[in-house]
């Protein structure tokens, strides 16, 4: 009898341990899912900003064009921003003015080393006996 009474004592912790583990998983399992919904709707807002992001420009560059037309006029208050927006242009095409001078510069460069390397070169001419050095 005392080898039944371990063998149930055995059994009963098996269960007890078993059914710790279930509630552990089952724990774990809905963190899991917490998670995972955290990180869909971390997603979600990093799209609908990014949304956002390009609507505002495109309504920025939209009123930017209107204003370099002449047909929209802006406030006083948006001075300073339209003079940001005018630096930063005034800087892109330098900025391209420079990469087209040095893109000039590299064919121009291209263009001579083609015109050295197809030049004819003098023939030396050596002289029966004369010992090269």
């Amino acid at each position: 009898m005392a080898a039944d009474s371990k063998q149930s004592e055995v059994v009963k912790q098996i269960n007890e341990a078993f059914q710790a583990a279930q509630a552990r998983l089952a724990e774990l399992r809905e963190a899991v899912e917490r998670n995972t919904d955290l990180a869909r709707a971390n997603a979600r807002t990093t799209v609908l900003k990014d949304q956002k992001e390009k609507a505002l420009k495109e309504l920025g560059e939209a009123v930017w064009r209107q204003v370099q037309k002449g047909r929209l006029e802006l406030p006083a208050g948006f001075g300073a921003a339209l003079k940001a927006v005018e630096a930063a242009e005034q800087a892109v095409e330098a900025h391209a003015r420079e990469l087209t001078d040095l893109l000039r510069e590299g064919d121009e460069v291209a263009e001579r080393l083609k015109e050295q390397k197809n030049a004819p070169r003098p023939q030396r001419v050596l002289v029966p006996g004369a010992k090269k050095r």
